[in-house]
């Protein structure tokens, strides 16, 4: 027997429609729009897409905040006698005296203490150019986030579509191996009444037992599958894994048009968000090297200053003010902007050649999931034609084993090969309706309205 295919144990998590951490209390017959809506809504591997896109475009905040001046505000307390301390605190208190002049006050002065409140400033009249990079590279990595959650996205749904067309698969298999149970079990019951007449040997009843025991393991193989795929599909949910969750309808076929190999290629790479993502990251690493070579210009930059000075935090005492611009050129790092000018420029190279190398694979992709649709497409119909024959030969058959024309063994025999035609078939039919999937997700077009889902 073919064994039932099963999605990885690592597939995308999404959460069902009932709540996350409470497993419903009677089974809920789910569609597939369903399954998918409330795994786009409460899979934590897009809640945490979105929060890292969050994050990253408060990154863009933070780029624009250095075009602003800075102001901060600091409070703090000193008490010592060191003579150049009290004599510039003094000052500063507007606090000086004559008798400060004493030689003996000005070797060795009393501790004094000194309250001090100050509020600074600073503000960049000229960076090169580097806060409007820097700001161009959040926005940059912004958007690259974005496509990256696009991307999670769809392959959140492709899974979730995959999880669902098993557990489907796993629901058709148990009735192909319910039907086999029951048609063994009425040739055993055919041929006993045929030994008890005198017209089979003891071999066609053990024949029929043997037979009967084959379709009894199968048909326990296939309830265990539906578990397995039910268990699955629950993680991909978010719920409990024993949730009593079920899957609404049948494994049927639908038609879906393939369209043109080449206009899907072309559509994937202007479409596929992780594709996206790489020409973004292109525009970064350009961006970088401009970033770098402002390193090599001049920045001038303006601060001011007002602070008040006090014996003590309540009394008040003198205040002062300053207000300066600074003018800053570098002339020697050890080589160190010249190295990351040339480490900038080799990362942008790097960029372009990755991106040529995934245009190359993602019109691969696109190709073999094309292949695999047209295939699959033949498959359904070959299948289908062979599981009504395997139908009707199994019906010829049995009439010919009740004239006593044919054998028991060439009944099991048709009775085996009917039941393989009609799983060949069920799997063609999974095959088929995946492979659309399959190449939707190729295209980057896979969403929650697409034909892979609705249909």
């Amino acid at each position: 027997m073919r064994h039932l295919r099963l999605i990885p144990l690592a597939i995308i998590f999404a959460a069902g429609r009932v709540a996350a951490q409470t497993p419903p209390s009677t089974a809920q017959a789910l569609s597939l729009q369903e399954t998918v809506a409330v795994a786009l809504k409460n899979n934590p591997t897009v809640q945490a897409a979105d929060a890292y896109a969050e994050a990253v475009e408060q990154g863009i905040t933070v780029a624009a905040s250095a075009r602003y001046p800075h102001v901060d505000f600091s409070e703090g307390v000193t008490r010592g006698n060191n003579p150049v301390y009290v004599f510039g605190s003094l000052l500063t208190q507007r606090q000086f005296t004559a008798q400060n002049f004493q030689l003996g006050t000005l070797n060795t002065p009393p501790p004094l203490d000194n309250f001090r409140t100050q509020f600074s400033a600073s503000m960049p009249l000229w960076d090169a150019g580097q806060t409007s990079r820097r700001i161009r590279d959040a926005r940059l990595e912004a958007q690259s986030a974005t496509k990256a959650g696009q991307r999670t996205r769809q392959e959140v749904i492709f899974n979730v579509i995959q999880a669902y067309l098993n557990g489907l698969l796993a629901g058709e298999n148990v009735r192909v191996a319910q039907a086999d149970v029951q048609l063994t079990k009425a040739d055993l019951a055919r041929a006993e009444a045929r030994e008890e007449q005198g017209l089979a040997v003891p071999s066609d009843l053990l024949s029929a037992k043997v037979q009967l025991a084959q379709a009894q393991e199968d048909l326990l193989r296939a309830r265990n599958a539906v578990a397995i795929a039910q268990a699955a599909l629950n993680v991909a949910m978010g719920v409990p894994e024993d949730a009593p969750t079920v899957v609404e309808g049948q494994l049927s076929q639908a038609g879906f048009e393939a369209g043109a190999l080449a206009e899907r290629q072309q559509r994937a790479l202007t479409a596929r968000p992780d594709f996206q993502q790489l020409q973004i990251g292109k525009e970064r690493a350009a961006n970088g090297v401009r970033m770098v070579r402002a390193e090599f210009l001049p920045k001038v930059n303006l601060f001011s200053a007002w602070e008040e000075d006090n014996q003590t935090f309540l009394t008040r005492g003198g205040n002062n003010w300053a207000l300066g611009a600074t003018l800053t050129f570098n002339l020697f790092d050890g080589g160190a902007n010249r190295a990351r000018l040339k480490e900038s420029r080799a990362r942008e190279r790097q960029v372009g050649a990755l991106r040529k190398q995934m245009a190359s694979a993602v019109r691969l992709q696109v190709r073999e999931a094309f292949l695999n649709l047209n295939t699959a497409r033949e498959r359904v119909e070959v299948s289908r034609e062979a599981a009504s024959q395997a139908e009707e030969s199994l019906r010829i058959i049995q009439n010919r084993y009740e004239a006593g024309l044919a054998t028991i063994t060439d009944l099991l025999r048709a009775e085996t090969a009917r039941t393989s035609a009609q799983k060949n078939f069920l799997n063609a039919l999974f095959d088929y309706r995946l492979s659309y999937a399959a190449l939707e997700l190729a295209t980057g077009e896979l969403a929650a309205d697409s034909q892979a889902v609705v249909r």
